[in-house]
């Protein structure tokens, strides 16, 4: 007899999000008919988006009080084996993400790279992830090298740890991940292909919130016991450095573009549509 599927839950939230949203439920569509749960936190929108996601069949609920806290009530709404997230103006390759769940094995946490699209949607690069030994080390030497798209995650996971802490505004991923590391969940790294993709634009909150988010990153350091940096620390980030070397020529670029330095193919100017 073939096992049963694991069942998947996935939580997209959102607010004002009417210029990406079809998008990023439309790459959902695979992972909805074999069964996937979807459902869309919505943070108090004045635009379409409420509209976008029913008219696509997908179930909405309303909650405020930031990211974290959609994030909170949403997965404990779902039922699912398995968790994710994905923000309302990223994607999901759901046949790739589907048959990665499939290859889940004894795995608490799955995760590997994510591509970076421009706002038109086209490739400009991936990001590899830390590998999991090297996931803790970097964290307590004040880095965040694991992004949430693409990431799945047991249920147990979220029931063990608690959720997420939601007096964060931008990093309670990151704190989510780290907390999921000190209690020794098991980190299991695929290396191709990504399962997602990061859409780059200006209204990003990294682009317009960096400073409060450096030090949202910093008081997360130091509620965890500061930074202990070490020759394994050190070594882990270059090896993760490393592996991102394109990734981080492109951020700078894209820096520049933004700032009106230079411009690059697929011009980021086009957010103002999404403003």
């Amino acid at each position: 007899m073939t096992a049963p599927a694991p069942s998947l839950g996935v939580v997209v939230p959102a607010l004002n999000a009417a210029g990406t949203l079809a998008a990023t439920l439309e790459s959902l569509g695979l992972a909805m008919q074999v069964g996937a749960e979807v459902i869309v936190v919505d943070g108090g929108s004045t635009d379409s988006t409420i509209a976008i996601a029913q008219g696509q069949g997908v179930r909405v609920e309303h909650c405020g009080g930031g990211m974290y806290a959609a994030l909170n009530h949403g997965f404990g709404s779902l039922r699912s084996d398995w968790l994710t997230w994905i923000n309302a103006d990223d994607l999901l390759y759901a046949d790739k993400l589907l048959s990665r769940l499939q290859r889940a094995g004894n795995a608490d946490v799955i995760y590997g790279p994510v591509d970076f699209i421009d706002i038109a949607g086209r490739f400009v690069h991936s990001w590899t992830s830390a590998s999991p030994a090297d996931l803790l080390p970097l964290y307590r030497a004040g880095y965040s090298p694991l992004l949430q798209q693409g990431t799945l995650f047991r249920r147990q996971v979220f029931e063990h740890i608690g959720g997420f802490d939601e007096t964060y505004r931008f990093v309670g991923d990151a704190e989510f991940w780290w907390r999921a590391l000190e209690a020794r969940k098991s980190f299991h790294r695929c290396t191709h292909p990504p399962v997602a993709a990061f859409r780059l634009h200006g209204g990003q909150l990294s682009q317009r919130y960096a400073g409060p988010m450096r030090a949202e990153h910093d008081r997360m350091v130091g509620a965890h016991g500061g930074r202990r940096r070490s020759l394994r620390s050190w070594l882990a980030l270059c090896r993760f450095r490393g592996r991102n070397l394109p990734s981080y020529l492109v951020r700078c670029l894209r820096r520049r573009d933004l700032e009106g330095g230079v411009r690059l193919p697929g011009s980021y100017d086009v957010v103002r549509e999404l403003e």
